[in-house]
């Protein structure tokens, strides 16, 4: 075997060492970042940090007060907000039909018992009061012609009573003649606010129609009450009631008398419960609330028909005891 030459050994180093085929490549690992430096607190994270234990039991003790006192609410009172101011409503309507000659008040005018609101055209009424006038006195004079005969016996008794029944009749028609010449003249029957008014001069009118309405300012509420709410209720307990459109005034009340019956039994189709497909529905009283008179005064926000939040105090009743199914005269 020959040995190699100066210039083979140095071209043989020259050359890259081999590497195994098995041996993996170099892994190139990177330095773990450092951790980011926390941002420093705030005052305020600071006193929050400070006070979240003392708050967490304030608001605890805060919890459970609520808590005790909705309880005790609960059993102490009774509340519905399935109420409603209610009062005397007066539907004004002519008892004769006839032309609409004036109409003396406006939209929401307070006005006075007995005053002049519209007045119709009397004319073919003064005509039928003339008629009948004249026919009152022909029958009149014709029984007074009569009533010498009877003496003298020149015609029987039963002449007379026949001119006296014609003459009392066309006396009824001349007071009806003249009650119809006074029904042309409609009054309010109270004092109160007008409401609703829809009619005009020189329209028709028939007798019943409904010309405007005359509302009351005396007010209550009705309130419907779950029939399981009653269990002790009492007339006279005291009642606060807060209604939707006046939210910044508490006005107070007392319980004044309970309905003799259900809503659902005053209802236009009472729901009949013989079929056999019975489903039971917890039914509703409605509840007389009448307000303080001092509560109320001076408020003329207060309008019939107006929604209404009441709570009864299930108290000693400030008057006589009635059992709830008792109506109050």
């Amino acid at each position: 075997m020959s040995t190699p030459t100066l210039d083979e050994e140095v071209k043989i180093s020259d050359k890259p060492a081999a590497r195994p085929a098995s041996s993996p490549a170099p892994v190139t690992v990177a330095p773990a970042p450092a951790p980011p430096t926390p941002a420093p607190k705030g005052k305020f994270q600071l006193l929050a940090e400070r006070y979240r234990k003392p708050a967490l039991i304030i608001g605890g003790i805060v919890a459970a007060i609520a808590t005790i006192y909705y309880i005790y609410d609960s059993y102490t009172h009774e509340e519905t907000d399935d109420a409603y101011v209610t009062g005397h409503l007066h539907e004004i309507a002519p008892r004769i039909s006839g032309v609409v000659t004036d109409v003396l008040v406006d939209d929401n005018q307070r006005v006075k018992a007995g005053q002049v609101l519209v007045k119709l055209d009397p004319t073919e009424y003064v005509a039928v009061e003339l008629a009948a006038k004249a026919n009152l006195d022909d029958a009149q004079a014709n029984l007074d012609r009569l009533k010498p005969l009877i003496a003298t016996h020149a015609i029987a008794p039963q002449d007379v009573d026949k001119a006296q029944s014609t003459r009392d009749v066309d006396d009824a028609q001349y007071e009806l003649a003249k009650l119809q010449i006074a029904y042309c003249t409609i009054t309010a029957p109270a004092a109160g606010y007008v409401g609703r008014k829809n009619v005009e001069v020189g329209n028709r009118v028939s007798s019943g129609q409904t010309l405007m309405d005359i509302v009351e300012p005396d007010v209550w509420v009705v309130a419907n009450f779950k029939e399981t709410q009653l269990a002790h209720m009492r007339r006279g307990q005291p009642v606060t009631i807060t209604i939707d459109s006046i939210p910044d005034k508490v006005f107070t009340g007392k319980v004044d008398s309970f309905s003799p019956a259900t809503g659902n039994e005053f209802a236009l189709l009472p729901a009949d419960n013989s079929t056999g497909n019975f489903t039971k529905i917890v039914q509703r009283v409605p509840v007389k609330i009448v307000f303080d008179p001092d509560s109320i005064k001076g408020e003329p926000r207060i309008r019939a028909g107006e929604s209404a939040v009441v709570k009864v105090a299930l108290t000693k009743p400030q008057l006589a005891s009635a059992a709830p199914t008792t109506p109050s005269p």
